[in-house]
C-alpha cells in the first residue's frame, strides 16, 4: 500500500465531477481528516430514508394484480412532468392516509363491537336521561367483583357471558361510580359507525387500489435511491477531507501500489494535486489490508467478515490455510455423511429459490457440506445409524481404523494431534517464508522442531505411545536456534537470554495448542453419540402401534434435527477457533487490520437533493 494525499479544487462543480471520476476509479481507501459533517449530507440522507420507506411500502404491491387503470382513482401515470420526488410523495401520502383509516377502522371497529356486547342501545336515549338528571355507567366484572355489588339497588345486570358480567349503574347523583374501569360508551348510534364503517373501507379498497398501481414506479424509486446513495458516498467523502483557505480540498488515504500509475495519469489529466509516498512506521496501524486470495479460498471469506477477522497491513494471509483446514475441521465435527447430505440439499433448495445467483456464501456451503459427507463416509457414519454402515457397498468405503463403530480410537486420537501438529507447522513455516532473507527464519525452523517433539511428548502422556528416542534432540536443536535467530539485531548475550527466558512459557502454551485438537475427536464423537441415542429412543423397541409409529418420527425428525444444531455450533465455535487462536497463533497473526474499503462510484449522475 502506498499513502496519498490528495488535492482538488473546492469548487462545487468540480468537486462533485471530479470525486464521481475519483470513485469510477475506486482504488482509494479514504483515511477522514475529520468527520465529514454538512447539510447536503443531511439533506441527502433524509432524502434516502424517504426513497427506501417509498419503496418498502411498494414492494407489499410487488405481487398485485390492478385490473382497471390508474385513472380511476385520481392518478396519471403519464404524466412525463412528474419526477421521481412527486411519486415518492405520493406514495407516502397514500401510506400515510392509509394509516390514519385503519386507525379510524379499528376504532369504529371497537365501537361497533361494544354494541354487539351491550346491545341496541340508542345514545339519544342516555343523553337525554342524563338531561333529566339520571345518570349511567357501564362496567364489566369479573365474577368476584360482581358478587362484591350485585346486591345493590342502584347496579343492573344486563348480560353475563361465562365470568364476564356487563352491569350498568344508574343513579341520580352525579358523583355515583362503581370501583372499577368504568366501560366508555360510544359517541355515535349503530347504524351511523356502520356507515362510516363502509365508507372507510371503501377508501381503504381505493388506496389499497392507488399504491398497486404505483407499484409501477418503484423502479424508477429505485434508480432514485441508487442515484442518492452515490451522492451520499460523494459528500461523506467531500466533507471528510480539510479545506485550505476555501480554494483547495485535501485528503488523506491509501491505495495499492499496482493502482498508482492509473491514480498518477487521472490526476495530471483533471489537474489533481497528489503527494504519493510509503507510509511510516508509526502509520502502519491505520494502512488498510488488501487481501488477494484465489477464488478457491474466497469462498472462506464469509466466516472470516462474521468473525471481524482481517489480517494487520503486516500480518500473514491465512485465508488459504484457513479456508483447508476450516473446511476439514467442519467434515470432523460434524462427521455424519446423513446430515452432510441434509445440509447439501437444504443449500441447493434455498439457493434454488434464489435462482441459483453466484456467491461464495453458496459455494462455501457446498463445499463444507461435501466435506462432511467424505468424513462420514470414511468413518462409516449416517444418521448414526450402525446398521447401514454395515451395508455392503457403504461398508467398503469405510477406512476401519477410522470407523466411528468398532474404529481404533487411540489412532483417531493420534491422528488428531497430528492434524494440530501439521497445522502448527504450516504456521509457523509461513512466518519463516515471510522472513525468508533473514536469520529469524532460521528461528522458526527451530519453533518446528519444538512442535514435532511437542508431538511426541503428548502422544506419550496421553495416548501412553513411546516417543522415539531423537524426540530429545528435536527440544536441544529447536530451543538452540530459537535462542540464538529470534533477536537478531540486538546483542548476542542479550537476545539468547530474552528468548530463553520466554521459552517455557511458549512451549506450555505449544503443548495445550496441540492438545486442543483432541476437541476435534471429541464433539465429533458426541454428534454420533447422540444421533444413535435418538434411534435409540424412537425405535429401540420396535414399532407396534401407529402411536408408536408418529411418536418414533417425530423423535427422529426433531431429535437429528437438533443435534444438527448443535453440530452446527460446534463448527463456528471449535472450527473457528483451532484457525483463529492456535494456528493463527503460531502465525503471529492477531488479526487487527482494517479492511481495504476504496471510495466507488459507478457511474456520474446529475442528482436531486
Amino acid at each position: 500500500m502506498k499513502k496519498l494525499m490528495l488535492f482538488m479544487s473546492e469548487s462545487n462543480e468540480n468537486v462533485d465531477k471530479d470525486l464521481t471520476l475519483l470513485g469510477q476509479l475506486g482504488v482509494v481507501h479514504l483515511t477522514p481528516l475529520q468527520t465529514a459533517k454538512h447539510e447536503s449530507i443531511e439533506r441527502v440522507d433524509a432524502r434516502i430514508k424517504q426513497l427506501e420507506k417509498a419503496i418498502q411500502i411498494l414492494e407489499k404491491y410487488d405481487n398485485k394484480q390492478v385490473s382497471q387503470a390508474g385513472t380511476d382513482v385520481g392518478l396519471d401515470l403519464n404524466n412525463t412532468s412528474l419526477n421521481e420526488i412527486h411519486w415518492m410523495d405520493k406514495v407516502l401520502e397514500e401510506e400515510n392516509n392509509r394509516i390514519k383509516l385503519e386507525d379510524k377502522k379499528a376504532e369504529l371497529t371497537r365501537a361497533l363491537r361494544w354494541y354487539r356486547s351491550w346491545g341496541n342501545i340508542c345514545i339519544n336515549d342516555i343523553k337525554k336521561l342524563e338531561e333529566s338528571g339520571i345518570l349511567i355507567r357501564f362496567y364489566e366484572l369479573g365474577k368476584r367483583e360482581y358478587k362484591s355489588v350485585f346486591e345493590r339497588h342502584d347496579v343492573h345486570l344486563i348480560s353475563e357471558e361465562k365470568d364476564l358480567f356487563r352491569v350498568m349503574l344508574i343513579s341520580d347523583e352525579a358523583t355515583d361510580k362503581l370501583d372499577f374501569q368504568e366501560t366508555k360508551m360510544p359517541h355515535k348510534q349503530r347504524q351511523e359507525l356502520n356507515r362510516l364503517l363502509a365508507e372507510t373501507n371503501l377508501e381503504l379498497r381505493i388506496i389499497d387500489k392507488r399504491l398497486a398501481i404505483l407499484n409501477s414506479k418503484k423502479e424508477l424509486l429505485q434508480e432514485a435511491l441508487n442515484e442518492r446513495n452515490r451522492r451520499y458516498e460523494i459528500r461523506n467523502f467531500q466533507f471528510a477531507g480539510i479545506s485550505i483557505e476555501e480554494q483547495v480540498r485535501c485528503w488523506k488515504g491509501y491505495l495499492p501500489e499496482d493502482a498508482v500509475n492509473k491514480l498518477i495519469e487521472e490526476a495530471q489529466k483533471h489537474h489533481w494535486g497528489y503527494v504519493i509516498e510509503d507510509p511510516a512506521e508509526d502509520e502502519l496501524d491505520e494502512v488498510p489490508t488488501q487481501i488477494r486470495t484465489p477464488k478457491w479460498a474466497e469462498r472462506i471469506r464469509p466466516v472470516m467478515n462474521f468473525m471481524g477477522l482481517i489480517p494487520g497491513y503486516k500480518e500473514l494471509d491465512v485465508s488459504k490455510v484457513f479456508m483447508l483446514f476450516f473446511t476439514f475441521f467442519t467434515g470432523i465435527l460434524v462427521g455424519d455423511a446423513g446430515y452432510g447430505l441434509v445440509f447439501m440439499l437444504i443449500t441447493f433448495l434455498v439457493h434454488r429459490r434464489q435462482k441459483f445467483v453466484k456467491t461464495v456464501e453458496y459455494q462455501l456451503m457446498y463445499t463444507l457440506s461435501t466435506s462432511i459427507m467424505f468424513w462420514g463416509i470414511l468413518t462409516g457414519t449416517y444418521f448414526g445409524a450402525e446398521a447401514i454402515a454395515e451395508i455392503p457397498f457403504l461398508s467398503q468405503l469405510k477406512i476401519n481404523q477410522l470407523a466411528s463403530y468398532g474404529g481404533d480410537s487411540i489412532f483417531i486420537q493420534k491422528f488428531m494431534f497430528l492434524i494440530g501438529a501439521i497445522h502448527l507447522t504450516i504456521g509457523h513455516l509461513q512466518v519463516a517464508w515471510k522472513f525468508q532473507n533473514s536469520v529469524r527464519a532460521i528461528a522458526q525452523l527451530g519453533w518446528v522442531a519444538i512442535i514435532w517433539g511437542l508431538y511426541f511428548v503428548v502422544g506419550q502422556m496421553v495416548l501412553a505411545i513411546p516417543a522415539p528416542a531423537f524426540m530429545p534432540w528435536l527440544f536441544i536443536g529447536g530451543a538452540l536456534l530459537v535462542a540464538f535467530f529470534s533477536k537478531p539485531g540486538t546483542s548476542l548475550l542479550k537476545g539468547v537470554l530474552s528468548s530463553l527466558g520466554n521459552l517455557p512459557l511458549s512451549i506450555i502454551n505449544g503443548f495445550s495448542d496441540i492438545i486442543s485438537y483432541i476437541r476435534l475427536y471429541a464433539v465429533g464423537l458426541s454428534t454420533v453419540l447422540m444421533a444413535a441415542s435418538f434411534n435409540q429412543m424412537a425405535i429401540g423397541d420396535g414399532i407396534t402401534t401407529l402411536a408408536s409409529g408418529v411418536g418414533a418420527v417425530l423423535i427422529l425428525i426433531l431429535g437429528h434435527g437438533l443435534n444438527m444444531v448443535l453440530a452446527g455450533m460446534a463448527v463456528i465455535v471449535h472450527g473457528v477457533r483451532l484457525n483463529m487462536l492456535e494456528y493463527a497463533g503460531h502465525a503471529n497473526v492477531e488479526f487487527s487490520g482494517t479492511k481495504y474499503n476504496p471510495f466507488k462510484i459507478k457511474k456520474l449522475q446529475t442528482l436531486k437533493e
